[in-house]
C-alpha cells in the first residue's frame, strides 16, 4: 500500500508500528485461547504418559521400591538396632534421603519411632563435598531435653541411617527449622559421622559389691616384753 500523497513515509511507518505494538497485547488473550484450543487435551495425556515422572524429581516410580536399613529403637532392646524396610522409590538422592529419614518417625510392632511425635523432615540439601544438610521441624528439639542418652540415640540414629544407606555422604549436619540447633547435651553445629567421638558411650566404673565380705587386715606380730627380736632373752 502506498502512503497517502503528502503524508511522509516515516510518519506512516511510525503509525503502523505503533498500531501493531498496541494491537498485539490487546489481542494476546484471544490468540492464547486459539493456540491452546488446537492442542486441547495434551496436558491430560502427559500426566499418564510413561516417563513423565522424570519431570518431577520427587515423583514416585510406580512398581519400584527402595530398601533402606533404619538405625532405630527396637522393641525390647536398649540403644539402637537395625531394621530393613522397603519404601517407595523416588528419583534423586535428596528425595531418597528425605524418604528414608521420614521412616524414622513411623513405628511398627518391631520398631518404635526414633523421632519425637510430630517431627517432620522439612528439607534436605547435598553438597559436592559429601555433606548432607537435613532440616527438621521444631518437634525434634523435644528429644534433646530428656537426657544425654536420649539425645545421643536420636542424633546417632539419624546420622547413621543416612550415611550407611547412601555411601556418597560423608557427613550429616542437622538443622531445626532451617537453623543450627541450640546447644544441648551435644554440639550439632558441625557435620557428624557414625564414628564421631560424641557417640562413644563411657563405660561406668564397677562399683564394689556390698555383699562381698570385707578382707580383714593382716595383724603385725608384736614382740613379747623382755624378748629381743631374735626371740632370746637379753642378758641382765
Amino acid at each position: 500500500m502506498k502512503p497517502p500523497r503528502g503524508f511522509p513515509a516515516w510518519a506512516w511507518w511510525t503509525l503502523f508500528l505503533s498500531t501493531f505494538l498496541f494491537a498485539v497485547p490487546l489481542t494476546s488473550p484471544w490468540w492464547s485461547t486459539v493456540l491452546r484450543s488446537e492442542i486441547q487435551g495434551a496436558d491430560d495425556e502427559g500426566e499418564d504418559a510413561p516417563g513423565n515422572a522424570a519431570a518431577t524429581p520427587e515423583a514416585v516410580v510406580p512398581g519400584s521400591v527402595l530398601k533402606v536399613v533404619l538405625h532405630t529403637r527396637l522393641v525390647g532392646q536398649a540403644g539402637l538396632g537395625t531394621i530393613e524396610r522397603e519404601v517407595p522409590y523416588v528419583r534423586g538422592i535428596i528425595p531418597q534421603i528425605k524418604t528414608a529419614v521420614s521412616e524414622l518417625t513411623i513405628g511398627t510392632p518391631e520398631a518404635a519411632p526414633l523421632l519425637p511425635p510430630g517431627t517432620r523432615v522439612l528439607d534436605a540439601a547435598y553438597t559436592q563435598g559429601g555433606t548432607v544438610f537435613i532440616d527438621f521441624s521444631t518437634e525434634l528439639e523435644s528429644s534433646r531435653g530428656v537426657g544425654v542418652e536420649e539425645e545421643r540415640v536420636v542424633v546417632q540414629g539419624i546420622v547413621t541411617t543416612i550415611i550407611e544407606n547412601f555411601p556418597a555422604v560423608r557427613g550429616v549436619l542437622i538443622l531445626v527449622d532451617g537453623k543450627t540447633p541450640k546447644t544441648g547435651h551435644f554440639d550439632l553445629s558441625r557435620p557428624l559421622r557414625p564414628d564421631d567421638p560424641i557417640f562413644e558411650v563411657e563405660e561406668p566404673e564397677p562399683s564394689p559389691d556390698p555383699a562381698a565380705p570385707a578382707t580383714a587386715p593382716t595383724p603385725t606380730p608384736l614382740s613379747t616384753p623382755g624378748t629381743s627380736k631374735e626371740g632370746r632373752t637379753p642378758p641382765r
